[in-house]
């Protein structure tokens, strides 16, 4: 009889502080919100399906997989990197502001306009919520 091998548990790599679940979330957020599969940021950014897949289960990607990744998705890595006051609301906001700067039918004003509509309503819903 064969004996089971037992499963490594996955460490969540959060090295020199860079937290790379959150950068995977808002990555995530990204795609959702850009309604591409995830084949298709692989194929787009030159990253191996499987790279995604670790970096789903709380695997940090190493630095040429980052910057691919963040270029596509239009997000700064240093915003990622410990408790950083300028990120500390929501990365929700992050994705906004970046997905409506990157509309190609907004004006920028529109954008700009828009952004601020968005920080306005979650400065008072989050507070109703707490």
């Amino acid at each position: 009889m064969a004996a089971l091998k037992k499963s490594k548990p996955v460490r969540v790599h959060t090295s020199k502080g860079f937290n790379a679940r959150a950068f995977y979330e808002v990555l995530a957020s990204v795609v959702e919100a850009r309604s591409v599969a995830w084949r298709q940021v692989a194929r787009e950014t030159g990253i191996t399906p499987s790279t995604l897949t670790r970096m789903g289960q709380g695997r940090q990607p190493d630095a040429s997989s980052l910057a691919a990744l963040s270029a596509w998705a239009g997000l700064n890595p240093a915003d990622f990197v410990g408790e950083r006051p300028e990120v500390a609301r929501s990365d929700s906001l992050v994705v906004i502001s970046r997905a409506l700067k990157s509309d190609p039918d907004l004006r920028p004003e529109a954008a700009k306009a828009l952004e601020d509509i968005m920080r306005i309503a979650y400065d008072r819903f989050s507070r109703q919520a707490a």
